[in-house]
C-alpha cells in the first residue's frame, strides 16, 4: 500500500514540473561543432586578398625585393678598409669524412685521409675581394686588371651591376660571407693568389698599396 502511494507521488510530481517548464530563449551564440575547413578558409582569404587588390601589391613588393637583392645582395658584415698592409697564409687541407670512390669504384681517398685539393687540381687563379660602394677600392681594383690573367673579382658591399659597368668585367658577390668566413680576412681590398700548397691572402690598402 505505501508503495503504491509513494509510486503515485511520484508520477504526479513529474507531470507538474512538466506542465509548469517554460522557453527562457536561447542564450550567447550558437555555432556549429564542426570547424571550418581550413582549406576553404585560405581559399576564401586569398579570394578576398585579390578583389581588394592586396595581393597585386604584395607580388609586387616581392618581385622589387627580389630585383634589389639580386643586384645589391645584403653586405658582409664586419669589413673595413684596409690601413695597414698584411698577408697570412691559407690551408685547403681538410679530413675526408667518407671513403669517395670513381665511377669504377676506384678509391680516390679514404675516410680519415688528410687531402690538398692544391696536391691534385691545377689551381692558379686570384680572388679579388672588393667593397663596391668605396669608389677608391673599384679604381684599385681597376689598376689590377692590366696584369691579371686568370681572375675572379668578389663583391662584400656594394651594387653588382653599377660595378660591372665600372670595371667592364663579371662581378660575383660572396652571399651570407661564406668566403670572406672561410679565408678569414677583415678588411678589403683583399686578394689571394696560390702560394705552392697554401694561399696567400693579403689585405691591401690601397693607399700606397703594396703590390
Amino acid at each position: 500500500m505505501r508503495f503504491s502511494r509513494r509510486l503515485a507521488a511520484v508520477v504526479i510530481m513529474t507531470l507538474s514540473t512538466s506542465a509548469g517548464a517554460k522557453d527562457l530563449g536561447t542564450w550567447g551564440n550558437v555555432f556549429e561543432p564542426a570547424e571550418q575547413d581550413m582549406l576553404v578558409f585560405i581559399r576564401n582569404r586569398l579570394k578576398s586578398m585579390e578583389q581588394s587588390g592586396e595581393m597585386d601589391k604584395l607580388k609586387n613588393e616581392a618581385i622589387e625585393r627580389v630585383k634589389r637583392n639580386a643586384v645589391r645582395p645584403p653586405p658582409v658584415a664586419g669589413l673595413s678598409p684596409a690601413v695597414t698592409y698584411r698577408s697570412f697564409p691559407y690551408d685547403p687541407t681538410f679530413t675526408v669524412n667518407e671513403t669517395l670512390t670513381d665511377m669504377r669504384g676506384n678509391i680516390i681517398a679514404r675516410k680519415g685521409d688528410q687531402v690538398n685539393p692544391l696536391d691534385r687540381v691545377p689551381y692558379n687563379q686570384t680572388l679579388f675581394f672588393i667593397d663596391g660602394d668605396n669608389r677608391e677600392e673599384v679604381a684599385w681594383m681597376k689598376k689590377q686588371l692590366g696584369s691579371a690573367v686568370d681572375f675572379k673579382i668578389i663583391l662584400v658591399k656594394g651594387n653588382i651591376k653599377e660595378t660591372s659597368d665600372a670595371l667592364d668585367e663579371r662581378i660575383y658577390f660572396d652571399q651570407a660571407g661564406v668566403l670572406t668566413t672561410k679565408f678569414g680576412f677583415e678588411h678589403t681590398p683583399v686578394r689571394i693568389t696560390r702560394d705552392d700548397r697554401k694561399l696567400k691572402v693579403e689585405e691591401i690598402p690601397v693607399d700606397g698599396a703594396r703590390k
